[in-house]
């Protein structure tokens, strides 16, 4: 076993395979699915969105992000319109983020919901838990936490502030579900 890292973020790193990595994203999109069905049930209008590629980005990230840090959700122009009608139906208070980790990679599913309209918006990625400690330290120093939705050409579609972020984020040892009200 190989340790990487020198903080709390640390892990005690095993050889995986690129079917564990493969299986993981698997799941998590089923897990999109499902919690997406669980909203519709209780009579929720929802978005649900599978990520072509997220990010956990720190203010050294610079002028790529436009100065912004937090978790970038890229996700392909055909959901463009459906997130845009979506975010502007609501303001979004409340979160609720379900993740799993494999050999470095954290896989997420973040609920995003705005109970007044009951309209949920549910993003699924993986981001490289590697990038964590950059994004945590910005977001402890001004006390809040991004989730940045946007487009492969960078437009920005919509931002959500946590001002409670741990459950977005691995600790030392987390692997599960949280949730912010």
């Amino acid at each position: 076993m190989t340790q990487i890292g020198d903080d709390e973020f640390t892990q005690q790193r095993e050889p995986v395979s690129g079917a564990a990595i493969k299986n993981a994203w698997v799941q998590t999109t089923e897990d999109l699915s499902a919690l997406e069905h669980q909203r519709q049930e209780n009579g929720w209008d929802t978005v649900a969105i599978p990520a072509l590629q997220t990010a956990a980005v720190s203010r050294d990230a610079g002028k790529k992000h436009d100065d912004r840090y937090g978790l970038f959700f890229v996700i392909a122009d055909n959901h463009a319109d459906s997130f845009t009608n979506a975010f502007e139906r609501g303001e979004f208070p409340r979160y609720e983020a379900y993740r799993n980790e494999v050999d470095g990679a954290v896989f997420l599913v973040v609920e995003l919901l705005d109970p007044k309209s009951e309209t949920a918006i549910l993003l699924a990625g993986q981001y490289e838990r590697r990038h964590v400690p950059g994004m945590v330290a910005a977001a402890t120093e001004e006390g809040e936490l991004y989730t940045h939705v946007r487009t492969l050409d960078k437009t920005v579609l919509g931002s959500f502030k946590h001002d409670e972020y741990a459950p977005l984020v691995p600790g030392p040892g987390s692997v599960g579900v949280d949730s912010n009200t």
